[in-house]
């Protein structure tokens, strides 16, 4: 009786640790619903603070000039993950930043698209080909073509707003 509890805890542990590795986080809990600005804006997470925003080029160019503080920054939405709304990519041109939504607290439409503001700290990132596998399965590519370990500039936001389309 003893092997079979000390089996199943070390089971327990292993897939908890594979899910932890895999990004396999529980965003049942989070926020979905947006508030709604006066300009047709939707904002998720915390409010969005006031002051303009630095394109996310700014940022790309030079990733050490961010590297401390929170920084309000926009771009274009390029990628949203297809899995559950949990990141999205901005861009301007060629050049982009993953973010994340901090503690998972929210997550967006995964049909998101246009022009979008953020709130949060920026980083430099490592990704592991098993994460970078993961991420290119939610972006719905092919996890097979990502071979070895990836960087890319990170983005942990509290508060994303995305801008209302023009019509």
């Amino acid at each position: 009786m003893k092997n079979f509890k000390l089996n199943v805890l070390i089971l327990a542990l292993a897939v908890s640790g594979v899910a932890y590795a895999h990004g396999d986080e529980d965003h049942s809990k989070a926020q979905s619903e947006p508030v709604i600005d006066a300009n047709g804006a939707a904002g998720y997470g915390q409010p969005m603070p006031a002051g303009t925003a630095v394109p996310i080029v700014n940022v790309v160019d030079n990733p050490a000039e961010f590297a401390t503080g929170t920084h309000k920054l926009s771009g274009r939405i390029s990628k949203v993950c297809q899995s559950s709304g949990c990141w999205m990519t901005l861009s301007d041109g060629e050049k982009s930043a993953r973010v994340m939504f901090a503690d998972h607290a929210f997550v967006i439409p995964k049909d998101s698209a246009g022009e979008a503001e953020v709130f949060g700290t920026v980083s430099v990132k490592v990704i592991e080909e098993a994460t970078a596998k993961h991420l290119a399965e939610d972006e719905g590519k092919d996890p097979s073509k990502v071979v070895g370990d990836t960087q890319e500039i990170r983005i942990s936001a509290t508060s994303v707003v995305l801008k209302a389309t023009q019509s």
